[in-house]
């Protein structure tokens, strides 16, 4: 309406992800903090938009406290990049 437009879809943006996802921190080749043992967590909140409007992140409150690669933490949430964040089945966590 008035001029304004719907807006598309983000470079980074992944079916599934939202408030209360249940998700698992992957380490990516390039950008984004370097996870230990790739934590699982659920989504509390949006993080906001960095890097100029070109990624999206998310607050992630850890089942378990989370250490960085470098032996940085505990951290019981952190905000990640979406494209770090990758939809996890319940049932595969139980397995687990």
């Amino acid at each position: 309406m008035f001029g304004r437009r719907s807006p598309g879809p983000r470079p980074d943006d992944s079916g599934g992800l939202g408030i209360g996802a249940l998700v698992q921190v992957v380490t990516l080749d390039h950008g984004g903090e370097q996870w230990a043992d790739e934590p699982i967590g659920v989504i509390v909140a949006p993080g906001g938009v960095q890097l100029g409007g070109l990624q999206r992140t998310w607050t992630v409150a850890f089942d378990e406290p989370a250490y960085t690669q470098d032996g940085r933490g505990p951290f019981e949430r952190a905000t990640v990049l979406g494209r770090q964040l990758v939809p996890v089945e319940p049932a595969a966590v139980d397995e687990a």
